[in-house]
């Protein structure tokens, strides 16, 4: 029984090991949208812009916005809010991706919105494949 319970394991390893490398990238592309908020440099998230469609954002004290935007819109909207709120801390709860056509990712920051309030808030960021990379496609924010 042992032997039967380690080979299924041993197999199903390599099969497994797609999925973690995809969730690590999702996990890197993640991590540049957060440093690129936390260094206060919204040009910082430059690659993991998508130079063919638009990135829908759903943000409340990020933004206010609620639409798609192309690339050049995202900075310009992100580089607003830098200019009078600050991100102090972004963190990765978690991250998956299918291999192919997603990758998501789930993470808590901590904001100081332009009015001066801090906050605790969720961001949900999805990530899809063009040219070899991942790039953003949705920024959702929610209010703990």
């Amino acid at each position: 029984m042992r032997a039967a319970l380690l080979a299924l394991v041993v197999a199903l390893v390599p099969a497994a090991a797609p999925f973690a490398a995809d969730a690590d990238e999702a996990r890197h592309a993640a991590t540049v949208f957060g440093q690129a908020l936390k260094s206060g440099r919204a040009e910082a998230m430059r690659p993991i812009l998508p130079q063919r469609g638009k990135v829908h954002l759903a943000l409340i004290r990020l933004g206010p916005e609620e639409r798609a935007f192309g690339a050049s819109q995202v900075e310009a909207l992100f580089r607003d809010f830098l200019a009078g709120g600050k991100v102090s801390s972004f963190d990765i709860a978690r991250c998956a991706s299918d291999g192919k056509s997603t990758g998501l990712a789930h993470a808590k920051a901590s904001i100081v919105d332009r009015d001066g309030r801090a906050a605790r808030i969720d961001v949900h960021l999805a990530f899809e494949p063009e040219d070899g990379r991942w790039v953003l496609r949705e920024v959702k924010e929610t209010v703990e």
